[in-house]
């Protein structure tokens, strides 16, 4: 049998790409497993009870607490005792740093915490304990690549919490392969779950990401564990964003927002503007917008720059936005607003390095692209909504945490549809005109 070291898939022969996930020169060659005998006949029922008489567990019950309100946001209060946590993300991008804080806030909070490491040695640990100022009073550690012994450290020191880094570097002789492949990565992982159930000893695996950005391993992987939590960042800002994709105990939409300083990842202050660029009142092609990250609102910046274009054909570019939602927005804009842009360059940037995805900014778009080509300034104005190919305003999702932040950080007026005619209701693109233009 080949196995894809990709996504798992199988099959009888080699071949140079896998036909489902289409990566190259990923199928390695793997004994078939073997089929256990059947044992219908001798199985027993397993015991079953009431679903009204069993506890539930509280929201907060047991929880691990961290000393970070923006992990503790993510993580729905904390760890929970007995749960997997994956943490991923790209290479240098803080995923040990934060693993090494969290076993600090557990040392700190008088949890028994093992750090299991495979790809440092102990003094490097050490030394990177000592420079972020963690707390190591509580905090055991080993140099382990085989996770069978890495189980039984757990289960001897009698930790509550244990981080392991990582998974791709762990290995197990129940399964072949050489560590970091995709039978052994499904295997180590497990066996970790199996212990962390078995024992309610909270576990942190990091694992890391493939070329095209996703999580390293099987897809499986994922559906094993309670909780996959990505670090993302820009290369050119200093701040991170932790993402629940999946929570068995929380919220899966919710975000972290980090800094990382000389000591480590560090909650940011004022999350709500730190993607707004100073003195910008009077500037033109800049608008202001606010997006929802989970149940998180926060305030963004459009920066456009509309210049008469010296070829026969504009120059489109977008960034931090899709290019194809810039391309629309423009034919709209040509459309409804009378912009005349065929004869313009256009180039939009999401302020801080921010990216986003969603329908509610283009109302915010559509406002700076105008601001620039008609040299007007929008100061303090936020602009919310979709627009459509018919040039109609839709209100966007979760206007409400959108209008308290707006009011929080005293910025007004607001530019967007409303259910019921307001004071700088915007139903359609030509009245985002007429209000540009008074």
């Amino acid at each position: 049998m080949y196995v894809c070291s990709t996504c798992g898939t199988t099959s009888t022969k080699w071949q140079g790409k896998c036909f489902s996930c289409g990566e190259w020169n990923t199928l390695v060659s793997a004994p078939e497993p073997k089929k256990s005998p059947s044992k219908r006949g001798d199985s027993t029922p397993s015991e079953t009870k009431n679903l009204a008489d069993i506890e539930a567990m509280t929201t907060d019950s047991g929880r691990l607490p961290t000393v970070s309100e923006e992990l503790s946001r993510v993580l729905g209060g904390g760890l929970v005792p007995g749960s997997l946590t994956l943490l991923s993300g790209e290479p240098g991008i803080g995923k040990s740093t934060i693993a090494l804080q969290i076993a600090g806030w557990g040392s700190h909070a008088g949890s028994s915490v093992l750090y299991a490491t495979a790809e440092e040695t102990l003094s490097q640990l050490a030394n990177r304990a000592k420079r972020l100022g963690v707390d190591t009073g509580n905090i055991r550690a080993v140099n382990e690549s085989d996770v069978d012994r890495v189980i039984e450290t757990i289960r001897a020191e009698w930790c509550t919490l244990a981080v392991v880094d990582s998974v791709s570097m762990l290995s197990t002789d129940e399964s072949t392969g050489v560590a970091g492949s995709v039978g052994q990565i499904r295997a180590v992982t497990e066996k970790l779950m199996q212990f962390a159930k078995a024992s309610d000893t909270a576990i942190v695996l990091i694992g890391h990401v493939t070329k095209d950005g996703t999580i390293s391993g099987p897809k499986t992987l994922e559906h094993l564990v309670d909780t996959v939590l990505f670090l993302e960042w820009t290369r050119y800002e200093s701040y991170r964003i932790l993402r629940s994709l999946k929570n068995r105990f929380g919220p899966s939409d919710e975000v972290g927002l980090f800094r990382m300083t000389a000591t480590g990842l560090q909650d940011m202050a004022d999350p709500g503007k730190e993607f707004v660029s100073e003195n910008r009142e009077n500037l033109t092609g800049s608008a202001l917008g606010i997006t929802l990250e989970g149940s998180r609102a926060l305030l963004f910046e459009i920066e456009a720059l509309a210049t008469p274009t010296k070829f026969g054909y504009p120059k489109r570019s977008a960034r931090g936005i899709p290019q194809g939602k810039l391309d629309l927005l423009i034919a709209v804009a040509n459309r409804y607003a009378d912009a005349k842009l065929d004869g313009y360059d256009v180039y939009v940037n999401v302020s801080k390095g921010y990216s986003l995805d969603e329908p509610g900014a283009d109302l915010t778009i559509l406002a700076a692209v105008l601001s620039s080509r008609w040299n007007i300034a929008l100061g303090q104005t936020v602009f919310m909504g979709e627009a459509g190919l018919t040039g109609l305003v839709r209100a966007p999702h979760g206007s409400e945490e959108r209008l308290k932040l707006a009011s929080k950080l005293t910025l007004w007026p607001v530019v967007m549809k409303r259910d019921k005619w307001e004071e700088n209701s915007c139903g359609t693109v030509k009245e985002l005109v007429k209000f540009l233009k008074i």
